[in-house]
């Protein structure tokens, strides 16, 4: 029986870890042209991956293509405004944000890269409750055996 209950926490608390989400995030290099690197939120390039560029001049696509091995996409704006990019790799995990391009045609300050988001933020407090999980699993297991003698 505690073999049994012991095998049961240790997937209860290994489980949630081998199924974590993870998130896509991007970088913006400044200059005529906007270069976007779109990647995940262990450092893995959104390589290959499709991408569509929309002017805020139009709804349809100003550009579509794939991003480059290493993530990146580039495009030439024409008209200043919020530029909304999408990227979508083939497992479904994507990228959908806005470069704001300045009359003069560069990006504007504010098209900084993207901060880590909530997924960086978690990391630290699953780790407490994994070792909180532990030690409750383990602490039940010793008052079960000291009962017993």
């Amino acid at each position: 029986m505690q073999g049994r209950l012991l095998a049961f926490a240790l997937v209860a608390t290994l489980a949630p870890t081998l199924g974590r989400a993870h998130e896509v995030l991007h970088e913006v290099e400044r200059g005529k042209a906007v270069a976007v690197r779109a990647y995940e939120s262990d450092g893995t390039a959104l390589a290959d991956a499709q991408y569509e560029v929309f002017s805020p001049a139009s709804v349809e696509p100003y550009l579509q293509g794939r991003t480059d091995r290493h993530g990146w996409l580039a495009f030439v704006p024409d008209v200043p405004g919020a530029w909304r990019v999408r990227v979508v790799e083939g497992s479904g995990h994507g990228l959908d944000t806005t470069v704001d391009v300045a009359p003069d045609g560069a990006p504007s300050p504010r098209s900084a890269p993207a901060p880590g988001g909530a997924a960086v933020a978690l990391r630290p407090i699953l780790g407490v409750v994994l070792i909180a999980t532990i030690f409750g699993a383990l602490f039940v297991l010793a008052r079960r055996k000291a009962r017993q003698r």
